[in-house]
């Protein structure tokens, strides 16, 4: 009876362990994975929302990946209305690790990281009065 006890004691400290492990609002919940490891990777931009309105471009008028290295650095390579572009840039997690900044010789974005899967990354970022969430697919 009292193994019982202690394995019932055990198996409770690893649940809540595990379901406090999530970082993210949107998940995961426990991944073996690095944060580092799960967002260095080329991002294809497949939705964003407006204040909660899907406003996704048509893929025909604009693509755009986001390759993230493990060496800190940044590009995104983009075509709008067929026209092919490139930015290069830097990026870095917040201290926390809920953030991720984007620095370029234009600028520096904070995107408020929600999901941050090995196939999935989605981000919220504040522009004035709009809320606008972009959601990448892992080439």
């Amino acid at each position: 009876m009292k193994k019982l006890i202690v394995y019932s004691f055990a198996l409770s400290v690893v649940a809540v362990g595990i379901s406090s492990c999530g970082k993210y609002e949107e998940g995961p919940k426990f991944t073996l994975l690095s944060k580092k490891a799960r967002i260095t990777n080329a991002w294809k931009f497949t939705k964003s929302e407006n204040n909660g309105i899907d406003n996704t471009p048509d893929p025909a008028y604009y693509t755009l990946t986001l390759t993230l290295k493990d060496d800190g650095t940044a590009k995104a390579d983009y075509t709008i209305f067929g026209v092919p572009a490139s930015d290069n840039g830097n990026w870095e997690f917040s201290s926390s690790k809920e953030e991720l900044i984007l620095s370029e010789p234009s600028g520096t974005q904070t995107l408020e990281i929600l999901k941050l899967t090995n196939t999935e990354l989605k981000v919220k970022q504040l522009d004035g009065n709009d809320v606008i969430i972009t959601t990448y697919t892992a080439q």
